[in-house]
């Protein structure tokens, strides 16, 4: 029993984590490529990730997954895996692309079901709740919004993004919060904002401003400069990156 997927690399590119908080999340498709091969067999398993940032990261963390979803479902199995993908291609949805090939291949076509009973484990293994929300860019072919606990919401135009100048950023969290509570709400309404009108075409600018500025106030970020696209900030997993998008 063997399946091969491929795709395009997605990205959460509108998200500011804050501990303890559920907000809303912006997931993008990106020009970057995915590829996963994966196939049952006899002997020990074999996870080989190529191209992806932390490829030692991501391997660790579908072992995980699959001693987890071995004793979930009650069932012994051995794999052959195969990931690979642009070295530009971040953590997250590199486990993810692969964990959900997994499911696929011993389960049939992925389905919100299938994806919920996914994230019980990626819970277990610790990974951040963008992880479930990402699992859903396997049945969408749009830029979407979603929110823990809520449905995804898909952007009405089959938009991607070209992101370049990428550079890991330094993250020192703020400890001391007071006024978290209206951060978070503020935070939250700035990215349904952009979703909104990236909906209507109109200009980010204003937005992406205090986008960019709440990544400072929370994590010390110095606000990115872009020549070309969109210059922003976002996370994966427990790292975070600066970026130039380009989207068309």
């Amino acid at each position: 029993m063997k399946l091969t997927r491929s795709g395009y690399v997605w990205v959460p590119l509108f998200h500011i984590p804050i501990p303890n908080r559920h907000n809303p999340i912006m997931f993008f498709p990106t020009t970057y490529e995915i590829l996963t091969e994966a196939e049952v067999i006899e002997e020990t398993s074999r996870i080989s990730v190529s191209g992806s940032a932390d490829p030692l990261f991501v391997e660790n963390k579908i072992r995980e997954f699959l001693k987890l979803l071995s004793s979930e479902l009650g069932v012994g199995f051995s794999l052959k895996l195969r990931v690979r993908t642009s070295s530009k291609s971040l953590r997250e949805h590199t486990y993810v692309h692969a964990t959900n090939t997994v499911l696929e291949l011993l389960g049939g076509k992925l389905d919100s079901d299938v994806i919920e009973a996914a994230w019980r484990i990626d819970s277990k293994i610790g990974l951040p709740h963008s992880v479930f929300g990402l699992r859903f860019s396997d049945l969408i072919g749009k830029p979407y919004i979603w929110r823990l606990g809520e449905e995804y919401v898909e952007l009405d135009k089959p938009l991607i993004a070209e992101l370049t100048s990428i550079s890991e950023v330094v993250l020192q969290p703020l400890t001391d919060q007071p006024f978290i509570d209206y951060v978070t709400h503020l935070a939250g309404n700035v990215i349904i904002n952009i979703f909104s009108y990236m909906r209507e075409e109109k200009d980010l600018s204003s937005f992406l401003r205090i986008y960019n500025a709440l990544w400072y106030v929370l994590y010390g970020v110095q606000p990115p400069k872009s020549e070309r696209g969109l210059a922003l900030i976002f996370p994966d997993i427990d790292k975070a990156f600066s970026v130039e998008a380009i989207i068309r």
